[in-house]
């Protein structure tokens, strides 16, 4: 299952996933997954009822991928690092063109009941340290009521195409006695399940197409919970 979010739309960076997947293929399938790493941010917004109303996500891309887009853009040609405003005013928005459907690898749920989350808007870019930052809002289809039970986002790639951490501390914007904490699951068992899933493909299979859709289990998330006081 490849990636639906934005990075088939550089030559460059098809380019760089077809030389990682040569390179690694003698290592064995499992290797050639992920080929993008994203450091995750987290905000929830919430209102002065303890409702949330939605989440802004800050996603730092790795210092590879950052580079490719960089140059495929036609950005910082003399390579100082430092873009102008009508360069960063270009970076704005590059990976905010969706396909339909994609849901922006962010999954939030209320316990476990799923939440509909808007498509992004609101987003910003900035580029220092070698690497891409992008922001975007997604508001949620109706204020979610947040007390014991906890609001939870999740970063995750259902094809791991892209692997999702979330390194930054999350924060909480508004209400009353709310709390954000990471959590981050079994990597050893995540790890055991996609190789149980690759064993049952046959060699003619095209793994970049056919990848499993084991994202969900590599997934960090963040739990918001709220007393009220």
């Amino acid at each position: 299952m490849a990636w639906a979010g934005p990075i088939p739309k550089f030559p460059a960076m098809r380019h760089l996933v077809a030389m990682t997947i040569s390179v690694l293929a003698g290592a064995g399938p499992a290797l050639a997954h992920p080929h993008v790493w994203i450091d995750t941010g987290i905000e929830v917004i919430l209102n002065e009822r303890n409702e949330a109303t939605g989440v802004r996500v800050s996603w730092t891309y790795d210092d590879l991928y950052s580079l490719y887009v960089v140059g495929d853009m036609g950005l910082d040609p003399d390579w100082d690092g430092k873009l102008t405003p009508e360069e960063v005013a270009r970076l704005a928005g590059f990976d905010m063109n969706w396909d339909p459907g994609f849901p922006g690898d962010t999954y939030a749920l209320l316990g476990e009941a799923p939440l509909g989350l808007s498509r992004p808007r609101d987003w910003t870019a900035s580029y220092g340290e070698g690497k891409i930052t992008t922001t975007h809002l997604r508001v949620f289809d109706a204020p979610v009521p947040v007390d014991e039970v906890p609001l939870i986002v999740q970063a995750y790639d259902p094809g791991y195409y892209v692997a999702y951490s979330i390194p930054i501390p999350p924060v909480v914007t508004g209400g009353v006695g709310c709390r954000a904490q990471t959590f981050v699951p079994d990597l050893d068992a995540a790890e055991q399940e996609l190789l149980a899933a690759l064993s049952e493909y046959t060699p003619d299979v095209d793994l970049e197409a056919e990848f499993p859709a084991v994202g969900a289990k590599f997934a960090e998330e963040v739990r918001v919970t709220c007393t009220g006081s």
